[in-house]
């Protein structure tokens, strides 16, 4: 049973992710269609900052890191 809401919690957030992605992407295209990395982590950066807090910044870059494969 443990393992079903595991995969049933992975799968929702993996929706969620999706559609979060899909949503930044479309904004990106709008604002600039050749958005530079650094302007977009810059934006991530103030995200987490002003938005999240910095007591999610090690969660946060672990996920992405895992993420990434780095």
């Amino acid at each position: 049973m443990k393992q079903v809401k595991l995969f049933e919690s992975f799968v929702n957030e993996s929706k969620k992710s999706e559609k979060l992605a899909a949503a930044i992407d479309k904004s990106m295209i709008k604002i600039d269609e050749s958005m530079s990395y650094t302007d977009f982590a810059l934006a991530v950066g103030q995200i987490l900052r002003d938005e999240y807090g910095q007591h999610t910044f090690k969660g946060f870059m672990e996920v992405l890191k895992d993420d990434l494969g780095i």
